[in-house]
C-alpha cells in the first residue's frame, strides 16, 4: 500500500484528481474486483452487491469526503464478499426492516451503514 499512499499523498497538490482510477486502485488494494461507475444524484455512493458495482459521483466537496465515500463503499463490499452475496443482502435487509420497525430510518439507522462508515473511518488513515 505504500506507493498508492505516495500517489494519494502527492495528488493533493494536483488541482482534480481522477476519481474512477483512484477508486478502482483503492478497491484493488483492498483485494476486491468490484466494478466502479460514475452515477449522478444526491448520494456520495452506493454499492450494488448484486452486481458488485460501486457508484461514485463525478465531484466532491474535498478529498477525504471522496475517500470516506469510497472506503464505506468498500466496507460493504467486503461484508458481501465475507458473507457471500444472498446472504449479505438478507442481513442487510433485516436490520432496514428492523429500524423501520422501531420508527427510525431504514438506510441511515441500518446497522450494515453503520459498520461501513465505522470502516472507513478507520481506514482513511492510511490513505491520508
Amino acid at each position: 500500500m505504500g506507493n498508492f499512499k505516495r500517489m494519494m499523498e502527492t495528488s493533493f497538490l494536483i488541482e482534480r484528481i481522477d476519481y474512477l482510477q483512484t477508486a478502482r486502485e483503492l478497491i484493488r488494494q483492498y483485494g476486491l474486483k468490484s466494478k466502479i461507475k460514475m452515477g449522478r444524484g444526491k448520494d456520495f455512493g452506493e454499492y450494488v452487491p448484486e452486481t458488485d458495482t460501486v457508484t461514485i459521483r463525478p465531484s466532491y466537496p474535498n478529498v477525504k469526503e471522496f475517500l470516506m465515500t469510497v472506503l464505506h463503499e468498500i466496507g460493504h463490499a467486503l461484508d458481501a464478499k465475507r458473507l457471500g452475496v444472498r446472504k449479505y443482502i438478507k442481513k442487510y435487509t433485516q436490520a432496514g426492516t428492523m429500524a423501520a420497525y422501531d420508527g427510525l430510518d431504514p438506510h441511515d439507522d441500518n446497522k450494515w451503514e453503520e459498520k461501513a462508515e465505522r470502516f472507513a473511518k478507520k481506514e482513511l488513515s492510511k490513505w491520508m
